[in-house]
């Protein structure tokens, strides 16, 4: 709710929150962080009770007296109930509550059958009138959360009090409904002039209206608070609170997270439409949830309500039409397909020697533009090598695809006499009888291999690095360090150098090729590999992460249905994403250019987001730098110790529901005033019952979050979209040609 700039001259905002007949009690002591309160029981019943956690005003005015009250005294203090407290009383009272009881049993036994004596009971439960006015006061512990006072005419909150008085004279209110809206949705008037500089930072003519999160609720127990008596008062939040920002959404399973997020998406996303701001927003649906209609949500995803603004993603292979391929082409990018495959060897347990070389020392990183030719060449080698084990173990192809790498002619030569003897013996049979020259002889002979330098068939690719690596093993057994060689050679080799050609990941890619490993004995590749060809597709983009970043930076929602696969290639697929976006937005920002408004929603966060990420992982980065480059991150989890601290530390919003576990609890506690809601949240298990703090409120406010209501959003978009057309027509019809031009 905005802010009202009324001067009190006109009218007094702050005599308005005060509603003498709400009185509940006298201020019994004070101090800078709490107070306790002097109530009754009638005064309880008259107002419909005092919940645990709901919000009192106190004051020493009301409207009748404000011009006669001192200065100092010219404030509303907001306080939230915490508990009862004790009065010096309370022994007193409890020996004559004992004594009215017990004496009363007594004489009723003496009048009334066994077991029925103390079922009559009047009005005042036995006690005289006395006694009984006596024992329905009760002392209220509070904390203190802040001042409301009167400053160049408009209404401020601080968060504290200024001053207190040892012989205070304030008394209590509760809230009316009015004072109640002002109460949950105040923005502080510089709070609310830095919304107005950041929304026009970010494309908006204004700032945006703020949305209807939910209504004000205090407790489980809604009887009376939320009843027909008492108005219902909506809880709002600006759209712009989510945009550059950190904002966690945290609670059980089955407690309303996601119809939050949902929700969040939704109001982000009219309010771009509304201004004709772009936003995109990406989602991390780990549960399908997003992108797929379910038995929630009157049956409607996300994906339903904003149509052609959404396109979705699936991690396998996609069961409809409507969803992109997200994997990648392991042939077009082979250092993502030997990540994916390394993640997932590594989970497996007793792997052979080769195997286990694959899953954790190979790799296919292109060297720096200064190595050396030699360096290129073996990493050409290695790729190729890469290549050609995919097709052995059945990973799809197009039937077009080409690897090429140098081949030196002594190693084909090698291979020639080890391999194909036959070829050579060949072309000195036919060289006597035709009268070949040495050159004519070699030219045969060489020509039984393809020309592997212009690009050979991944079939070509792979029989050569199995005869390769044969040849090498033959040639390492014939030779003898000893001095017995048989052959010339101790292993397969370029011309003019004693090197292996074979360095150890080449050894390893071409055993693995070949399923033998260096003593010839067989090796169970396929039984690893082709499981994993499921996370390979040739139908995907070979650009996908960038095609990704320009749909958000044009203003769509992508979905990233992770509901199916490993969990490893999940976590790889998110982070190589994120990385992309925050890469790419951050290399806007350095150039000085104004980056897209992207909003990332990462679902289970625990999965994807962990607490031992280090500080210069793309999470924590996002958390810590992204807003400067309008990124904003939401994410959702039932694990608040499982985040990594950094992104918690960098957080501006939180939506909590009910957490059962102490351990998170605690570390909930450490923010904000979170602490005061710690036995309610492990209590109260109502689902879309949340405590709330968002950047613009200075408070945790306790709200029912509203369903999320894909008729209602639709309707708006609608509404939206017609406004839209009439502005434009307008504008058209409005418009005068320049009859000079």
């Amino acid at each position: 709710m905005s802010v009202q700039h009324t001067h009190i001259t006109n009218r007094n905002p702050l005599t308005e929150l005060i509603d003498v007949e709400r009185h509940v009690g006298f201020m019994l002591s004070i101090n800078f962080e709490e107070a306790v309160l002097l109530s009754n029981d009638y005064w309880k019943e008259i107002v419909g009770g005092i919940p645990m956690n709901s919000f009192l005003l106190a004051s020493s005015f009301y409207k009748g007296n404000y011009e006669q009250t001192p200065n100092i005294d010219r404030e509303v203090i907001l306080l939230r109930v915490l508990g009862p407290s004790e009065l010096p009383i309370d022994r007193t009272r409890l020996d004559a509550m004992i004594d009215s009881y017990s004496k009363r049993t007594q004489l009723e036994r003496a009048k009334k059958p066994v077991g029925m004596e103390t079922y009559d009971f009047d009005v005042l439960d036995g006690f005289d009138p006395f006694t009984h006015t006596e024992l329905q006061f009760g002392a209220l512990r509070c904390r203190i959360v802040g001042s409301f006072y009167i400053k160049e005419g408009i209404l401020n909150l601080g968060s504290d009090v200024e001053n207190f008085a040892s012989a205070s004279h304030l008394r209590a209110y509760k809230p009316t409904s009015e004072a109640l809206r002002t109460i949950v949705n105040f923005v502080d008037p510089i709070r609310k002039k830095q919304a107005d500089t950041k929304a026009k930072e970010l494309g908006f003519t204004q700032s945006p209206k703020n949305f209807n999160l939910g209504s004000v609720r205090y407790t489980s127990t809604d009887r009376m608070h939320r009843s027909g008596k008492e108005a219902l008062v909506p809880v709002g939040v600006n759209p712009l609170d989510f945009l550059g920002r950190r904002t966690a959404v945290f609670g059980m399973t089955r407690t309303g997270k996601s119809n939050m997020v949902k929700t969040m998406v939704s109001a982000v996303s009219l309010a771009g439409m509304k201004d004709n701001v772009t936003i995109g927003q990406c989602i991390f649906d780990i549960n399908g949830e997003y992108a797929n209609a379910n038995n929630q949500d009157a049956g409607s995803s996300i994906a339903d309500v904003f149509g052609e603004k959404v396109i979705c993603y699936r991690g396998t292979k996609p069961p409809r039409t409507g969803f992109k391929d997200l994997r990648n082409n392991f042939y077009q990018e082979p250092q993502v397909g030997l990540k994916i495959i390394q993640e997932l060897l590594q989970e497996g347990k007793g792997l052979a020697n080769d195997m286990s070389i694959l899953a954790n020392s190979i790799s296919l990183d292109e060297p720096p533009a200064e190595a050396g030719e030699s360096d290129k060449s073996r990493w050409m080698r290695r790729i190729a090598a890469f290549k050609a084990l995919l097709y052995k173990n059945g990973f799809e192809t197009t039937g077009k695809e080409k690897v090429r790498f140098g081949v030196d002619k002594q190693i084909l030569r090698q291979i020639l006499q080890k391999i194909y003897p036959d070829v050579l013996n060949e072309a000195i049979e036919r060289s006597s009888k035709e009268k070949w020259t040495q050159e004519e002889i070699k030219n045969f002979a060489f020509n039984h291999f393809p020309k592997y330098s212009e690009g050979v068939s991944l079939r070509d690719a792979a029989r050569f690095f199995e005869d390769a690596r044969q040849a090498d093993r033959i040639i390492q057994k014939e030779y003898d360090p000893q001095g017995k060689q048989v052959g010339f050679w101790k292993s397969l080799q370029k011309s003019g150098t004693a090197d292996p050609w074979f360095d150890d990941e080449l050894s390893t890619l071409a055993n693995l090729i070949g399923s033998k490993n260096a003593l010839g004995n067989y090796i169970k590749v396929a039984s690893y590999l082709k499981p994993v060809a499921e996370h390979h597709s040739i139908a995907s983009s070979s650009e996908v992460e960038s095609d990704i970043y320009k749909l958000l930076a044009n203003g769509f929602i992508v979905i990233i249905d992770l509901s199916v696969g490993h969990s490893k290639v999940r976590e790889s697929i998110s982070e190589r994403i994120a990385r992309n976006i925050f890469s790419q937005s951050m290399g806007i920002f350095h150039n000085g250019k104004t980056p897209p408004n992207i909003v990332v929603y990462v679902e289970e966060a625990h999965n994807l987001i962990g607490r031992n990420a280090e500080p210069d992982e793309t999470w924590p980065r996002i958390a810590k730098e992204g807003a400067k480059a309008h990124l904003s991150l939401v994410y959702a989890t039932q694990e608040p110790s499982s985040i990594q601290p950094n992104i918690m530390a960098n957080t501006e919003n939180w939506i909590v529901t009910h957490l059962n576990n102490d351990d998170e609890l605690r570390v909930l506690g450490k923010f904000y005033d979170f602490s005061d809601f710690i036995q309610s949240l492990k209590r109260a298990q109502d689902v879309g019952f949340a405590r709330v703090k968002t950047l613009s409120s200075p408070y945790v406010v306790p709200t029912q979050i509203d369903l999320f209501e894909p008729k209602k959003i639709k309707a708006k978009i609608a509404e939206i979209n017609i406004a839209s057309s009439s502005s434009v027509a307008e504008e058209q019809s409005n418009f005068q040609p320049d009859i000079w031009g």
